[in-house]
This record gives C-alpha cells, structure tokens and sequence, in this order.
C-alpha cells in the first residue's frame, strides 16, 4: 500500500500557494506575484467601498490627491497580502509539530538501524515532508545517521539546518522591506509635489496681482497643494506604521516557532541518541 495513501499532513494539497497552482516559495517563504495579485485584489476591493462614500474624508485623501496615493495603497496591500500569506503558511508548518516520528516510549533509542522504522513513520502520517522546516532537518540528521551511522554528527546536521532556517526566514521579509521603505519616501515625494504645487501657484498670483480677488481664487489652488503635500505623507507614515507592526506580529510567530522546532528536535530526536552515546563510550 502506498505509504502516502493515509497522509494527515500534505504540503502540496494544504498549502495556500500550491492551491492556486503558483509556485510556492520555501517554507514561509512567499510567492512575489501571487502576494501582489492578493494585494490588487484587497486595494480593489478598498477602493470600492471608498467609492461608495465619495463625500468622505478618506474618499477625498485616497482619490483626489494625485497618484501617489494610488501607489501608496498599492504597496500597502501588497505587504499586508505578503503578511496574510505568511501566517497562512506558518499555520501549515506549525501543524508538523504535532506529528510523532518516533515511538513515544521513553526507552526507545534511536540507532542507525532504527532510522528505516522512523522514516516508515514520518512517510505513514505527512507527504512531501520535506517541505516542512522540522522534518526536513530530521530527514538531513537521519539520513547521515543511516548512511554514516555517526550518532555524534546528528545534533551537529540539526544545528546547521537550524541556523539556515534562521537565514531563510530573514530572506523571507526582503521585499516587504522594501515596500516598508518604499512608502514613506513616496508621501514625502508627495510632500514636496504639493508644496512645490501650492509656492507655484500662489508665487504666479503675486506677480500678476491687481486687486484682492484674484489672489482670494488662488488660495484654493495653495490648499489643494498643501492638501496633497500633508495627506501623502500622512497616508505614507500611517500605512508604514501598520505594516510594521503587523510585521513584527508575524515575525516573533515564526521566531517562536523556529524555536519549537529546535525543542522538538532535541526531545524527540538527539535526545534518543543519548544511551547510544554511552554505550559507544563505555
């Protein structure tokens, strides 16, 4: 019987990005083009409810300040798509720590000769496990176990493989860095448009002034740059600031479980490797 046949935990049919039919990035790692089509499709849907209220202080700052505000939105949702999917994709691997892959008896102790019974184990209750960070650490220090029989190289592969999950996970916030760093530099863009706007204007009324009236008309157009010059950069700030948070939410999540895994590895895993250990010194 196929060992896959009665799978509780399957990466390519639970994961978000595979449901879709994108290529998924690794562990949680996003898909770049997927997360923008959320992102385009959230700032549509925003968007709309704000053309439902056309009179409305938001209505006004989002759609009648020029573009950057549109480009403002767009990275916003972007980011928070980034965001959404990551947790999305931390709930599949968290699920992993629930499954056993060794017996839970206290006295096993896991051998070179033991690892077929072991990945028996883990193939019966997950498919593609090497797509998760906590089995495809055990999978590297089992198949060196096996091949090598080496039980001192075992803490020493999960370690490794520990600290290059810590290296994949920084990568993973690259481009929502650089969103985070993308909108408040467009709302002082915005800033500088508006104001650059606004002296124009009314730097034009002064030289052609003839009597207070025109100069009373041009006010209007000094308030509409000074609008876009205040608003840009508060719709910059603000949306930086959410993503931010939202940001650091997501990442002590991950920390957090990253660190779970290290404790999984050492319960489950390096800690049957013990009476090995001293049966080789004795």
């Amino acid at each position: 019987m196929n060992p896959t046949a009665k799978a509780m935990l399957s990466w390519e049919r639970q994961d978000i990005e595979r449901k879709f039919m994108f290529p998924a990035g690794k562990h949680t790692n996003v898909n770049p083009l997927f997360s923008l089509l959320i992102g385009l499709i959230l700032g549509v849907a925003a968007y709309g409810i704000l053309f439902a209220f056309p009179g409305s202080y938001l209505a006004t700052i989002w759609m009648q300040r020029g573009l950057i505000p549109y480009f403002i939105a767009a990275f916003f949702f972007w980011g928070l798509a980034i965001l959404l999917l990551k947790r999305r994709k931390l709930a599949l691997q968290k699920q992993a720590l629930a499954v056993r892959v060794t017996p839970l008896d206290y006295e096993y102790v896991l051998t070179p000769t033991s690892v077929d019974q072991v990945l028996e184990m883990l193939y019966k209750q997950v498919e593609d496990p090497e797509r998760f960070v906590l089995f495809s650490r055990i999978l590297r220090a089992l198949s060196n176990l096996k091949n090598l029989g080496r039980v001192s190289d075992v803490e020493v592969i999960i370690r490794s493989q520990s600290e290059g999950d810590q290296n994949i996970l920084d990568t993973s916030y690259g481009v929502l860095r650089g969103l985070l760093w993308a909108m408040p530099v467009l709302g002082f863009i915005g800033t500088a448009v508006g104001l650059s706007a606004a002296i124009g204007a009314f730097g034009s009324t002064l030289s052609e002034m003839s009597s207070l009236e025109p100069l009373r008309a041009s006010l209007k157009d000094v308030v509409a740059g000074l609008g876009v010059a205040f608003d840009t950069t508060l719709e910059g700030l603000v949306c930086t600031l959410i993503l931010q948070l939202l940001l650091t939410f997501t990442r002590k999540q991950e920390d957090e479980f990253l660190l779970e895994c290290d404790d999984y590895c050492h319960r489950w895993i390096i800690g049957r490797l013990k009476l090995v250990d001293q049966e080789a010194g004795a």
